[in-house]
């Protein structure tokens, strides 16, 4: 359902394309430094709306807090154990689904565990 836009969801949305893969909470302390009278219930009020609406994707890692992503394209993820970066996987790929069965994939969501470059290294 597409509501009317508002200039507070305007502004969260355009926050959340500048931060890769940010918690609710680390929105709203974004935007605190650039709108001081914005409320966190507003923040987490237009990031539900903008998830319900399609125009960015609510997920969940091993730390079982919600991230969103304002990337919708169809793509993978990979979560660092070690430092939890997140970093985005480029697919082209989806998966056959048997003729069989008769569903309507709407969405999908894969993520792969492990330790970055980084960490790697600096074991």
């Amino acid at each position: 359902m597409k509501r009317r836009s508002t200039k507070q969801r305007e502004i969260v949305y355009d926050a959340l394309m500048r931060l890769y893969h940010p918690t609710a909470e680390e929105v709203y302390e974004y935007l605190r430094g650039e709108q001081p009278g914005i409320g966190r219930a507003t923040v987490f009020r237009n990031l539900a709306v903008l998830a319900e609406e399609g125009r960015i994707v609510k997920l969940f890692f091993s730390d079982e807090v919600a991230h969103y992503d304002a990337n919708i394209d169809g793509h993978y993820h990979f979560v660092c154990k070690r430092c939890a970066k997140i970093i985005d996987l480029r697919t082209n790929a989806r998966p056959a689904l048997p003729p069989e069965h008769d569903f309507e994939v709407e969405t999908q969501e894969v993520n792969f565990y492990g330790r970055c470059r980084e960490c790697q290294e600096s074991l």
